[in-house]
């Protein structure tokens, strides 16, 4: 072979177009390069740096102080998120009255620390600043001696900046493992922004069981908090800016009552002495101006239309990132209908508010019911018959949100417990209640015992008979009492019968001892005394005499031969609505018969209608016929 086919060339593949996509986002154009000037890839604690949050939290408090918008939203959320009661204790250990005991002793204790007002204050300046802290506290006039100290983020700090850089498990006066599991809190004694003549850096390290830190981490890594609305916080001083802007422009306009112009092209224009002179107008006086010269005003364009609209949209855009519908924020509801204010509260604020008690469950009433539990050790009697306090079982219930619809509230609860999706329990719990408190004073209230007021809810809710499934005497209280009520209630139409009767015996048509009986026999639930309480006061009525028709040689003889058209038109209404409610139920056999006789009907023609009705019907040719 020769060195020339040796070294033969192969066919070199062609080279495919190497395709590259990109992200409009990615690009910096002249544009966009301002906007996105400050955009870095610091880590958390970094871009949070204490430098930085001293800045962001200052401006915040100024807000808040100089800023009714804002100063009412953080007073809706702390009031939302804590209620006026707090959280509420529920101990579910097997031992019943240590339960109740150990949540008398907590309600005592947190009344006496004003726990809910506490709560409240660390929900606005958690939303305010960022972060709060709490530390346990000794103080003998309180239950247990068990007090409360509430810190701002600004005594939680390290007087030197520099063991930041030496130690990476550090951040501005927080000690942290590798998971940013909080380990210790250096505290200052005093705030640093005290102008007291005492040190304001001294401090010490307390272990983090001592210690509550309430933040909120936006990023991971993420060890100390900002405030909430840090992302729209520059919105607030533009709406003050654009109010007292438009305020100036109004008094500007208002403060020149009027001005003097010349429309004379003889007058000379170089400025003179008289120029801006200040004139003192007499009101309600009469005058005259030299020639060249008129009156005029200066119009107020303020506030324009566009004001309103402008300070809605910015408190919109402040409150979007606080989950706070603006209706609620802005503290009126005229710019909203019932519906939208409704889904904006259920799908919007709710879960915020859910979210934020959970927060402040877990970083605070946890750590304040493990203090309490650990000053309960030291109570005689207190913990008695109860686990070891890490195995006391135990739940909170938050006061819920204001009830836009209450009936529509209830009949949700309603339906919950009827199809067993809920508990008496539970449903007490949403309004911040306990059931077994509850219930006890319901029954103290209506004077049963708490096993019958039960009884009587269970038949409430499952719509059965009271009673139906006990056998004891408690029960039978409640079953007589409900079901007297249920069995003897009448409906309109057997009212309206009985009214019927009651005025045949006041017209003399029928006797008091008839209309007795009748009705006995048609409402047998009804007392006997009852009946002749409606009855006495007719008794000495007499009775009309009943002088029977002559009838005359080629005349037809019936019911309604000797009475007038217009009372023939009314028996005949009367026949018609007494079948009728005889057809649908409302009226009993027995009491058809009796109303259809007094009407004036025989004994044979009632009982042929009311057949006709039970069966087919009565058509209005068979009422029209007055044949005996």
């Amino acid at each position: 072979m020769s060195r020339r086919g040796r070294f033969k060339k192969t066919a070199t593949p062609a080279r495919q177009p190497m395709v590259r996509a990109r992200f409009d986002l990615a690009q910096t154009t002249s544009e966009n390069r301002k906007h996105w000037t400050n955009a870095d890839g610091l880590a958390a604690r970094a871009a949070i740096s204490p430098a930085v949050r001293r800045v962001v939290r200052i401006r915040s408090r100024y807000e808040a102080e100089n800023n009714s918008w804002y100063a009412g939203i953080l007073r809706t959320a702390s009031n939302h998120i804590v209620g006026a009661t707090g959280p509420r204790l529920q101990v579910l250990t097997g031992n019943t009255e240590g339960n109740r005991r150990l949540e008398a002793a907590w309600r005592q204790w947190s009344s006496k620390v004003d726990l809910a007002d506490i709560l409240r204050t660390c929900v606005e300046a958690y939303w305010r600043d960022g972060e709060v802290f709490i530390m346990r506290g000794v103080n003998q006039r309180f239950p247990l001696g068990l007090d409360l100290l509430v810190l701002e983020s600004d005594q939680i700090a390290t007087p030197w900046q520099q063991s930041q850089l030496v130690d990476p498990y550090v951040d501005d006066g927080i000690r942290f493992d590798r998971a940013t599991n909080e380990l210790e809190f250096y505290v200052y004694d005093h705030h640093p922004g005290l102008n007291t003549p005492v040190s304001t850096l001294r401090g010490q390290w307390y272990p983090a069981r001592e210690v509550c830190h309430l933040f909120r981490a936006e990023r991971p890594g993420q060890t100390r908090g900002i405030p909430r609305a840090t992302p729209a916080l520059q919105t607030l001083p533009i709406m003050r800016r654009q109010e007292l802007a438009t305020l100036y422009s109004a008094e500007t306009a208002a403060n020149f009552a009027m001005f003097l112009k010349s429309n004379s092209p003889a007058i000379d224009p170089a400025d003179s002495p008289s120029d801006f002179a200040e004139i003192e107008i007499t009101r309600n006086m009469l005058t005259t101006l030299p020639a060249g010269w008129e009156i005029g005003q200066v119009e107020p364009k303020q506030p324009g239309p566009l004001y309103e609209m402008f300070q809605r949209q910015a408190l919109m855009s402040f409150c979007r990132c606080t989950n706070m519908p603006y209706t609620l924020a802005a503290g009126t509801g005229k710019d909203a209908n019932f519906s939208s204010f409704k889904g904006d509260m259920t799908n919007v604020w709710q879960p915020e508010v859910s979210v934020e008690q959970n927060r402040i469950q877990a970083a605070i009433v946890e750590r304040l019911w493990q203090w309490f539990l650990e000053s309960a050790v030291f109570v005689p009697g207190l913990l008695n018959g109860l686990p070891v306090i890490a195995d006391i079982d135990h739940k909170w219930h938050w006061a819920p949100l204001p009830e836009l619809d209450q009936v529509e509230s209830a009949q949700a609860a309603e339906i919950r417990l009827a199809s067993g999706l809920s508990t008496p329990t539970e449903e007490h719990a949403r309004r911040g209640k306990d059931w077994d408190i509850e219930s006890a004073r319901a029954a103290a209230d209506f004077g049963v015992s708490v096993e019958a007021y039960r009884q009587a809810v269970f038949a409430k809710t499952f719509d059965q008979q009271a009673g139906a499934t006990a056998s004891g005497p408690a029960e039978s209280l409640v079953t007589t009492s409900t079901t007297a009520v249920a069995d003897t209630a009448m409906n309109g139409a057997q009212v309206t019968s009985i009214v019927a009767i009651i005025g045949q015996v006041a017209a003399g048509v029928i006797p008091a001892a008839s209309a007795a009986a009748l009705i006995r026999s048609a409402f047998p639930l009804i007392p006997a005394a009852n009946v002749d309480q409606m009855l006495a006061p007719f008794a000495s009525v007499p009775q009309q005499s009943q002088v029977a028709p002559q009838s005359t040689p080629g005349t037809i003889g019936g019911e309604y031969t000797t009475i007038g058209q217009r009372a023939f038109s009314n028996n005949q209404k009367r026949i018609r609505k007494t079948l009728d409610d005889l057809a649908t139920g409302d009226v009993s056999r027995v009491m058809a018969e009796q109303t259809l006789q007094s009407i004036g009907l025989a004994p044979e023609r009632a009982t042929a209608l009311i057949d006709d009705a039970l069966s087919d019907g009565v058509t209005d040719d068979e009422l029209q016929q007055v044949d005996a």
